[in-house]
């Protein structure tokens, strides 16, 4: 049965219309890039949350898979004039089997271990490409610039890169929503609840694990290819640890487990960010980041579910639901 159309997806599009207005009448480049940048960091946070959200197996190492994916679009344009979108599918099958065949071994541990395993592939690929006189060593790659040229996802301004980025945010939760309410998507949570449960029931953890990385890998691959595109430059230090981080703190703010978490925790902790980072590196190096991390503190030892978690567990959820209900009520007659 279909669902119908009531006044929450009313009001989420009117939220998407406003959103998708700003350029109009916002004009500053800078609010723009930081608009851009919630959007990427939303966009990665979904993709890292198929895997260490709904799944359970928390990733360090999602950066490497994202920088793997920018590699790979910037060589495909610089050396066979390959469009960026065509490099989308591309590298988010490519990346996903890498990940997969990278990782399925992987999987038998739990816990830390699976973590540690993450950092060190994310740092093999950093080293690997430092090295690489083909992708150029730690010097990076630098994408031509000129001209906007849709079909080389080159712009000269902001407004059109807050559209791309917004439209893959949205992709992105779409993507995930409809994972999460699939047979999968049941799976996957059901494999992070408890393995053993899982197996008893006929639910193959480690096979679940493998598709749950080769969505999670392949979709941050195409963050990567924005990031190239919007940048116009990368290096290998696009892999570092601390960019690995700044995909699960969305998630772990705005709720673990959920989809819209990521998307609510980087639409509130990327603005911060950027904002402390622009203010306050000037005063003292590193002093944002501190700043940044008991934000972070704050948040897990009061509310170590996320937002979403206390939302959900709280009675603001009841007197949400019941005034959609009576606006349903009178728009639509619904009961």
């Amino acid at each position: 049965m279909k669902k119908r159309i009531g006044s929450r997806q009313i009001l989420l599009a009117i939220i998407v219309i406003i959103v998708g207005l700003m350029p109009l009448y916002v004009r500053t480049p800078y609010i723009l890039s930081i608009c851009i940048m919630a959007f990427y960091i939303g966009s990665a946070s979904l993709s890292w949350s198929v895997l260490g959200g709904l799944t359970g197996q928390n990733s360090l190492g999602h950066a490497g898979f994202m920088g793997l994916g920018a590699y790979i679009s910037t060589l495909l344009l610089l050396n066979f004039n390959v469009s960026p979108w065509i490099s989308i599918p591309i590298v988010f099958v490519v990346v996903g089997a890498i990940s997969a065949l990278l990782l399925s071994p992987c999987f038998r541990l739990r816990g830390v271990y699976f973590t540690l395993v993450t950092i060190a592939f994310a740092e093999a690929f950093r080293n690997l490409f430092t090295n690489w006189d083909y992708a150029g060593k730690g010097g990076g790659l630098l994408l031509p610039f000129g001209q906007s040229d849709f079909g080389m996802m080159r712009f000269m301004g902001k407004e059109a890169y807050f559209y791309l980025s917004l439209g893959m945010v949205i992709l992105m939760y779409i993507i995930v929503k409809v994972i999460d309410r699939s047979k999968l998507g049941y799976g996957l949570k059901t494999v992070r609840e408890d393995e053993d449960t899982a197996n008893a029931i006929g639910i193959n953890p480690w096979k679940y694990k493998v598709i749950a990385a080769f969505i999670s890998c392949g979709l941050t691959a195409v963050c990567g290819v924005f990031y190239a595109n919007y940048y116009r430059f990368i290096d290998p230090e696009i892999m570092i640890q601390t960019q690995s981080v700044e995909y699960i703190l969305p998630a772990l703010i705005g709720g673990l487990g959920s989809v819209t978490g990521p998307l609510l925790g980087a639409v509130i902790i990327t603005p911060i960010s950027q904002l402390l980072n622009a203010n306050l590196s000037s005063i003292a190096a590193g002093f944002d980041q501190i700043v940044y991390a008991g934000i972070l503190i704050v948040v897990i030892l009061f509310q170590p579910k996320g937002i979403m978690g206390w939302f959900n567990e709280s009675r603001l959820k009841m007197k949400v639901n019941r005034i959609f209900d009576l606006i349903d009520a009178k728009l639509f007659g619904r009961k």
